[in-house]
């Protein structure tokens, strides 16, 4: 599975070029055959054929249909990318050349290898460099380009995180895992009742071919119609709680190998098989905390850093000789309005919550000392440290689970349908087919 990612880096959701050329400054090239248009981009042959020779290098060949079918889910996960690069273009979405070396560098750490030694992998794979960053940019931009897209089409209210974070502490199906792989047999918008048919009997034909024994992963990619049908559908972990609903409603009881569908949805119809499931036992989440308080002296253009500095440092030393309090000093001449009147006491908090400077500095500290003069982002402190705790998070942690849940489980109900109206909108045609789409 490692050489696969390392390959492909994040699999098959990468396209091997699109509508657009590695490099803008490559040699001029005899004119390619054309595979399909999409609104005014066009899809190259090159492209198709780049994935096909890519896919069946990594790509166990029991898991693959014929080089014909294969080929068609090949120009359709090609369409849908260009169609997600276009929305990029309009949306002016980008990915910086240090985001693509960063996520490199993660992929070849994963991998047990430098950045050198990746480079010198792909080389003997007959891989260019160039090319491989040009794979991760897109991948990256259609990952950004996509959740940009459906955060937006997604509305979470407290009380659905209050009431699945209760659930998760009583219910053991919500530590359930499973391990699924997906098939989508697609249905177009406002369909009639015969494509609906249609799609229904391709389904129940497919369900009954799995439950048979025929590979469910050559099935996915021979006949998915959603962009994991080059990974075989593979979905891989995920907790139930996290699926559609429909999903899991289905799955809660179904026990490994199992082929469960058809489950129709707003798209389409969906097969699942159970690849393998696991189950956690819940988990007491603590956390450090610390209580302190501090005075905060801000910069302007009266108040230079050498004044604010000697400023405090002149109170630090009335504190500590007994002239003053921290408390009182903190009253007096603190700047920050949301702890002066408290005497700059700040409660208990993580320490990450604060500037790293001021979490530097507050680690540091012994109970009840103070701190020197230290700069942060919001200007000059003095702190101190005045206790540490364990506390136990486990309902805020399972607040943030649930709140993660949710949002997965809406993220990937939106998604096939924000992709499906996005080629209801587009121009798509497939050279060598008489139907647009």
């Amino acid at each position: 599975m490692k050489l696969l990612k390392l390959i492909i880096a994040l699999n098959l959701s990468i396209s091997l070029g699109l509508a657009m050329p590695f490099s803008v400054n490559a040699a001029p090239k005899v004119i390619e055959s054309v595979a399909a248009i999409v609104n005014n981009n066009v899809i190259l042959e090159s492209d198709v054929n780049d994935m096909l020779k890519t896919i069946k290098a990594s790509t166990d060949p029991q898991n693959l249909p014929n080089d014909q079918v294969l080929r068609k889910q090949i120009i359709d996960r090609l369409i849908t990318e260009n169609l997600i690069l276009q929305k990029a273009t309009k949306n002016k979405i980008t990915i910086s050349d240090d985001e693509v070396t960063d996520a490199i560098g993660r992929i070849a750490q994963e991998n047990g290898m430098t950045i050198d030694e990746l480079r010198s992998k792909l080389s003997t794979m007959g891989i260019g460099y160039s090319a491989y960053r040009e794979r991760i940019h897109n991948d990256m931009l259609l990952e950004q380009t996509q959740m940009n897209e459906i955060k937006h089409r997604i509305n979470i209210s407290d009380k659905e995180v209050e009431n699945l974070a209760k659930n998760i502490a009583k219910q053991p199906t919500n530590n359930i895992d499973v391990k699924i792989s997906h098939i989508l047999i697609s249905v177009p918008e406002k369909a009639s009742k015969q494509q609906i048919d249609t799609a229904a009997n391709k389904a129940r034909d497919i369900v009954n071919r799995a439950q048979k024994g025929e590979n469910f992963a050559k099935l996915a990619t021979s006949y998915s119609n959603d962009d994991l049908a080059l990974k075989g559908g593979n979905m891989g972990w995920h907790k139930l709680t996290e699926l559609p609903t429909i999903f899991e409603e289905r799955l809660i009881r179904a026990p490994k190998g199992s082929i469960v569908g058809p489950i129709r949805s707003g798209v389409g119809f969906h097969i699942l098989k159970v690849d393998d499931s696991r189950s956690e036992a819940p988990k007491t989440i603590t956390v450090q905390e610390v209580k302190a308080r501090h005075i905060l002296i801000k910069t302007n253009v009266l108040v230079t850093d050498q004044k604010a500095k000697q400023k405090l440092t002149d109170i630090r030393k009335s504190i500590t000789s007994g002239t003053t309090t921290f408390e009182s000093a903190a009253k007096t001449y603190s700047e920050d309005p949301g702890s002066a009147s408290n005497g700059g006491d700040l409660g208990w908090n993580p320490p990450d919550r604060y500037d790293p400077a001021f979490k530097n500095a507050l680690l540091q500290l012994k109970k009840d000392e103070i701190s020197q003069p230290i700069k942060s982002s919001f200007g000059w402190h003095l702190i101190q440290l005045l206790d540490t705790r364990t506390a136990d998070r486990t309902d805020m942690a399972k607040k943030e689970q649930a709140y993660r849940m949710i949002f997965n489980r809406k993220f990937s109900e939106e998604v096939q349908v924000w992709i499906q109206e996005l080629k209801g909108d587009a121009y798509i045609k497939i050279v060598g087919e008489e139907t647009n789409e």
